[in-house]
């Protein structure tokens, strides 16, 4: 992690990491509201969409070519409408994950001091999580505005941005979810 920090740091300026760093420290916590579930996450838009061939049993093995991620390839048994004129997703939910160890105060019960860690390096220790790979749920908008997600029974691993981070490929928002 510390090398990937160290290249982040010669990569982004300070104002574009603290700018990463602020769009996914507040997003607000995943909540069920009018039988929806609201989960902050990153987005990744899907460009291009094809299928590839297939594979055990009636699982078709699809490609997808992603913003910030490029090529991802998932297994499903669905039958995705890639040829209608639909907006796909990839979704990044583990936001607790991303934003790390809590920098809360310690409590007057912990004896001894906490080192101070300026808000820069924290935004690249969280940079950092996001270049590692995660399991990325694949969502469909519906529509009225809202997403569905599609190729549920198999984990799509995704590999991570690495180092090629830019605030332009983080698209931190909360998606409305049937």
């Amino acid at each position: 992690m510390e090398t990937c920090i160290t290249k982040l740091r010669g990569k982004l300026s300070q104002e574009n990491t603290l700018s990463i760093y602020h769009q996914i420290k507040f997003l607000p916590p995943a909540r069920f509201w009018s039988r929806r579930l609201h989960l902050p996450c990153i987005v990744f838009p899907v460009r291009k969409l094809s299928i590839q061939g297939l594979r055990r049993g009636n699982e078709k093995l699809y490609r997808a070519r992603v913003s910030g991620l490029g090529n991802v390839e998932f297994t499903t048994a669905g039958n995705l409408p890639f040829n209608e004129p639909q907006k796909f997703v990839f979704a990044h939910p583990w936001i607790r994950h991303i934003r790390g160890p809590s920098n809360a105060p310690p409590s007057p019960l912990h004896a001894g001091s906490v080192p101070h860690v300026s808000d820069y390096t924290l935004a690249l220790q969280m940079i950092a999580r996001l270049g590692q790979p995660f399991s990325a749920l694949l969502l469909v908008q519906q529509p009225n505005g809202e997403y569905k997600r599609v190729a549920a029974e198999n984990e799509i691993i995704v590999s991570g941005l690495g180092t090629n981070v830019t605030s332009k490929n983080i698209l931190a928002t909360v998606l409305e979810i049937l």
